[in-house]
């Protein structure tokens, strides 16, 4: 029999029994819908952290004291602090790298007339903002090395802080104060976009290193203490090869013996590595997720075929008695699951990229549909159709002709 005649007549069968067909396609529906808004929230995460990474600068390395990534933890009191000779070790025996800046981290709180915000202030070098965080001004400038050197008060605000402060305003000229202390605005960065972490740049303060080492360090802390280190490398340095240079650097400087690091370097091949688990983490989750429905599914598709067979009986018993063939009888059912399945995929593609289109409008994720989610969507289908039509078809075909056509059970 001709299979464009066997797709037919499955369709017709199909359409015959419209509400029937659509409640056997739900669970199909559901899982196929599952996968494109997971694979699609993966990737649009991982896109988005990827550009928030590259925002931190090119080819650029924090360095702060703890080993947090295999302790799993902040920096905690305990922990030996960066020192000005680790600084100074990486300027003289480090090649690769380009700009190197101190830091210091405090929250602090900013006034201006009635407004009143606290949060992070940065105090570093004068590298940090142009060469190592490739910061872009919005209005005014950065402070310089005269400005460190000589601890002159002033302050690059990030956007969204600016806003919250002084409105539409531009501030830079303006006089604030941090921690009851008077600072001259001297510029406001452009905005960053933020998708992962509490801690949004686009609020912070930077200060020259040499004020807020003055007015912000902690009390236990000497004046060789660094809160920790930036630094940039030229473009054409391979950055695990540098990593692993620093890394031995800081190891004779601040002479560790044991096994682990008592310091932590984030570069942006590391997190852009952990931000890629992180989202397949996700998309693994949503294919489990997603699986339990398309077995349910699947299961749905089992029994309607059988129903649909008990039936047919005598349409089968006079197929056979005509000349069908019992291959003919099993291909035409099995047919008929995978029409189902793939119409019910193709409504979840549908609704996957509707529900992965509202997403993308109510939240700040960018609105990114996978090929790969759509690719594996449509083979789930045809694989569904096939596993779980298999044994209703057979047993369509294994009847025999005279019991059919009486309906005999």
């Amino acid at each position: 029999m001709n299979p464009l005649i066997l797709f037919q007549t499955s369709l017709t069968a199909l359409i015959k029994h419209k509400g029937r067909s659509f409640l056997t396609m739900l669970g199909i529906i559901v899982g196929i819908a599952a996968i494109i808004v997971t694979f699609s929230i993966g990737s649009g995460a991982e896109k988005r952290v990827t550009e928030q990474i590259m925002s931190m600068g090119d080819n650029a390395i924090f360095i702060i004291p703890g080993n947090v990534i295999e302790r799993g933890g902040a920096v905690r009191p305990g922990d030996k602090l960066i020192k000005e000779k680790d600084l100074r070790a990486i300027a003289a025996q480090a090649p690769s790298v380009r700009s190197l800046s101190r830091g210091n981290e405090s929250i602090q709180i900013m006034e201006y007339r009635l407004q009143s915000v606290s949060d992070r202030i940065h105090g570093v070098d004068a590298l940090f903002l142009p060469l190592i965080a490739k910061k872009t001004l919005k209005w005014g400038v950065s402070f310089n090395d005269n400005d460190v050197f000589l601890k002159r008060q002033v302050v690059v605000l990030g956007e969204a802080l600016t806003q919250k402060l002084f409105g539409k305003l531009n501030p830079v000229g303006l006089t604030m104060r941090i921690a009851k202390r008077p600072y001259t605005i001297i510029g406001v960065l452009a905005h960053v976009e933020v998708f992962f972490g509490t801690n949004d740049p686009n609020n912070y303060a930077y200060i020259p290193y040499s004020v807020a080492k003055k007015y912000f360090a902690k009390p236990e802390e000497s004046k060789q203490d660094l809160g920790f280190i930036a630094l940039s490398q030229y473009s054409d340095q391979t950055s695990d090869k540098s990593s692993r240079i620093i890394k031995r650097i800081l190891r004779a400087s601040r002479n560790v013996k044991d096994a682990q690091d008592d310091f932590t370097m984030f570069d942006q091949q590391s997190i852009a590595t952990s931000a890629t688990a992180a989202a397949g983490v996700i998309k693994l989750f949503g294919l489990i997720a997603a699986s339990i429905s398309l077995f349910v599914g699947g299961i749905g598709v089992m029994n309607i075929m059988l129903v649909s067979i008990k039936e047919r009986t005598r349409e089968i018993g006079v197929r056979l008695a005509i000349g069908a063939t019992p291959g003919l009888i099993q291909l035409q059912f099995l047919i008929e699951s995978i029409v189902l399945t793939f119409c019910g995929g193709l409504l979840g593609i549908a609704c996957g990229v509707l529900m992965q289109k509202f997403l993308s409008s109510v939240t700040n994720l960018p609105g990114t549909i996978s090929w790969q989610a759509l690719g594996i969507s449509c083979l789930i289908t045809l694989f569904v159709g096939l596993f779980f039509g298999y044994y209703p078809a057979r047993v369509g075909s294994l009847l025999n002709p005279v019991d059919a056509l009486l309906d005999r059970k």
